[in-house]
């Protein structure tokens, strides 16, 4: 089995994937207020103001903690090791793990080695990564040298 090729990719918080989030936090906060209230027999225009109001809360709220966790950095991968350089701070060794893969976005998961930081997500879109978006797909569903193998099939 080859190696994942070398890779260096600029990551910056991505607003279109903020949005979708804001967007779907909003309709789970909507659904959810308009399930309870109707459930509670509450007239349909109150359920109508519940909903928007929860739905409005869900986004200033996804909105507020995406803005709070925004740093941007610079995340290496070649072979076996993988860095997540931080504008902010100094380098730190991560494990890198794909949460998500919906083609034009990845949602990866940062845990550092050493536990110095807790673990972080980040959302990398096509758009941002440019030429180097088929170099990370490799890399990332690549499998790490000497990482967790396939386990031999047992004789019969």
């Amino acid at each position: 089995m080859h190696a994942a090729p070398p890779v260096r990719m600029s990551l910056a918080p991505d607003r279109a994937w903020q949005c979708a989030a804001a967007l779907c936090a909003g309709a789970a906060g909507a659904n959810l207020a308009a399930w309870g209230a109707l459930h509670a027999q509450i007239p349909v225009p109150m359920v109508v103001a519940i909903s928007l109001t929860a739905a409005g809360v869900a986004l200033l709220w996804t909105r507020w903690g995406a803005e709070r966790g925004a740093t941007t950095g610079v995340l290496v991968c070649d072979g076996g090791r993988r860095q997540w350089s931080p504008v902010t701070a100094a380098s730190v060794a991560v494990e890198l793990r794909l949460m998500i893969d919906l083609g034009p976005w990845f949602l990866l998961r940062f845990t550092p080695t050493q536990p110095v930081q807790p673990a972080a997500r980040w959302a990398a879109s096509r758009r941002r990564a440019g030429a180097a978006w088929p170099l990370w797909r490799t890399a990332l569903h690549a499998r790490r040298p000497g990482g967790n193998q396939a386990p031999a099939p047992e004789p019969k």
